[in-house]
C-alpha cells in the first residue's frame, strides 16, 4: 500500500534503520534502561541515541522490558446512565503493544453520578494526568486531581482561581526526585472588539495557583485548535485559528520565562494546496466541483517542532523547524496516501508518533499507519467512539512518586533564589 510517488527533503535515514556505534551491545543496554533516564538523559547522549528513543521497534521493545507505558490517552463523549447530559469515558491506546491497556482512573474519588474529564497529560516519564470531577447539576463543584494511572496514585489540587473557563490545561514535570510539576491553565474573555487570553500556573512547590498578570489581547477573534499541545524547549505550543481570514498561526507560551510568542507557520494552507496540485501536474478537482481541503496538526518531529498538513487526505507533507531560535521551517517530505483512503475510507489524522508512524480515526476505529512501509499495524475498535478533546500523548513508568503538597520544611536556598526570580519577572 506503500504511495507510488514520495519526495525526500533530507538524506537522513529513518530511525528504524539506524545503526549504533558499538553494535547491539548499546541497543540491548539502552533497552533496560528507566524511562526517566532515557528520555531525560540518553536522549541528549548523541544523535543516534536521540533517533533511537523514537523508533517505534526499540520502544516496543523498551515498554516490554521495563514495564513502561509508551502511547495516548483519548476521550470521548458517551451518553451519562442516570441524567440527560453527555458523560465522558477515556482509554489508554500504545503506540507499541497489539492490545488495548487495562490502565484506568476508576480508582478516582467521586459519587456514582460524577462526571471524570481529563485536562492534562505530561508526556515525561513520570506519567501524571490532571483531572477535574463534577456533578451533573446546575452549579457543580469542581474538584482538581493529579493522578498517576499506572501506579493508581493520586491527590487533590486547589480549584484555579480564575474567573473565565479554563480552554486548556498543560501539565509539565520540572524535576523527577523530589517531583516537581507546574500546570498551566488557559483561558479567554472576549471584549467586544478584541480577545484577552489569560494565564495561571500552578506549582507543587508552593501548592496554590497564580494568576499571570500580563495578558496577550488579539483584535480578531481567535480559537485554539484541537490539535494536542506540544511541549519542546521549555515552552507549550498551540496551533490557533484566526476568524476572519480563516489565518493559522503557532502560539507559544514559555513557562519559567512566561512570556507569549506568536509566530508564522511554514506554509498557508492555500500555499500547501497549490504547490501540491502544481508538483505532481494532476488535478484535485475533477470538473472543478471537489473542493480541496488542508487539515493540520502541531507534531513532535523527533525532538524538533513540526506542522504536519494533509490535502484531502490523499496527500501528506510534513514541515519541521530545524532553527528554533530563528524560527527557520524546512520541508522535511512528502508522501502520498490515496492507497490508504482506499482501503480504510475516509479517516483523520490524530497524531505523529514518529518518523514512521501515525495514529488515525476512522468511526470506531482507531488505526495505527506506519506510513514509510505503507501498511497499517494496528487497527483498535471502541464502540460508540466520538472523540470530542484532543488525544493527550502520555509516557509512565511504574514507579511510585509522592504527589501531595510538599513538607512546610521543604523550603531551600535554591528555591527562595528561584522564587524571588520569578518575582523579577512577573513584577
Amino acid at each position: 500500500m506503500k504511495g507510488k510517488k514520495e519526495e525526500k527533503e533530507d538524506s537522513k535515514s529513518s530511525s528504524s534503520s539506524l545503526t549504533l556505534p558499538g553494535g547491539d551491545i548499546w541497543y540491548e543496554i539502552l533497552s533496560y534502561v528507566t524511562l526517566d533516564d532515557l528520555l531525560q538523559r540518553c536522549r541528549w547522549v548523541c544523535r543516534d541515541w536521540k533517533y533511537l528513543t523514537y523508533d517505534s521497534t526499540f520502544k516496543r521493545l523498551h515498554s516490554q522490558r521495563t514495564q513502561s507505558f509508551s502511547g495516548y490517552l483519548i476521550q470521548y463523549l458517551k451518553k451519562h446512565e442516570n441524567y440527560p447530559v453527555l458523560n465522558y469515558d477515556t482509554s489508554f491506546i500504545s503506540s507499541v503493544a497489539t492490545y488495548p491497556s487495562s490502565i484506568s482512573l476508576d480508582f478516582l474519588p467521586k459519587s456514582a453520578d460524577a462526571i471524570i474529564r481529563v485536562e492534562a497529560t505530561s508526556s515525561q516519564a513520570e506519567g501524571l494526568v490532571c483531572c477535574l470531577t463534577y456533578e451533573p447539576v446546575l452549579h457543580p463543584i469542581r474538584r482538581y486531581y493529579v493522578c498517576k494511572p499506572l501506579t493508581r496514585q493520586w491527590t487533590q489540587i486547589p480549584t484555579p482561581i480564575t474567573h473565565c473557563q479554563t480552554k486548556r490545561t498543560a501539565i509539565v514535570i520540572k524535576k523527577s526526585h523530589p517531583l516537581h510539576y507546574k500546570i498551566i491553565g488557559l483561558s479567554w474573555s472576549s471584549m467586544k472588539t478584541r480577545q484577552i487570553f489569560h494565564c495561571e500556573i500552578f506549582d507543587s512547590k508552593n501548592w496554590e495557583w497564580t494568576m499571570y498578570s500580563k495578558s496577550m489581547e488579539y483584535k480578531d477573534y481567535t480559537r485554539l485548535s484541537i490539535s494536542p499541545e506540544i511541549f519542546l524547549h521549555g515552552s507549550f505550543h498551540w496551533l490557533i485559528n484566526f476568524e476572519v481570514d480563516d489565518r493559522k498561526e503557532m502560539l507559544s507560551f514559555d513557562v519559567e520565562k512566561r512570556n507569549w510568542s506568536l509566530y508564522s507557520l511554514p506554509q498557508s494552507q492555500e500555499e500547501v494546496k497549490e504547490a501540491i496540485i502544481r508538483d505532481i501536474k494532476i488535478s484535485l478537482r475533477p470538473q472543478g466541483r471537489v473542493e480541496v481541503n488542508c487539515d493540520l496538526n502541531v507534531v513532535n518531529c523527533e525532538g524538533n517542532l513540526g506542522v504536519l498538513y494533509h490535502v484531502s487526505r490523499l496527500w501528506m507533507e510534513l514541515w519541521v523547524m530545524e532553527d528554533y531560535l530563528n524560527k527557520t521551517w524546512k520541508k522535511k517530505f512528502r508522501v502520498r496516501l490515496e492507497p490508504l483512503k482506499q482501503i480504510v475510507g475516509e479517516y483523520f489524522v490524530m497524531a505523529m508518533d514518529s518518523m514512521d508512524m501515525m495514529l488515525l480515526q476512522n468511526g470506531d476505529k482507531l488505526i495505527s499507519y506506519n506510513y514509510t512501509k505503507g501498511i497499517l499495524t494496528q487497527v483498535m475498535e471502541i464502540e460508540d467512539l466520538n472523540i470530542c478533546n484532543p488525544i493527550f500523548q502520555f509516557n509512565s513508568d511504574n514507579v511510585d512518586c509522592y504527589l501531595g503538597p510538599p513538607p512546610k520544611e521543604y523550603s531551600t536556598e535554591e528555591e527562595t533564589k528561584e522564587n524571588q526570580e520569578q518575582g523579577t519577572i512577573l513584577a
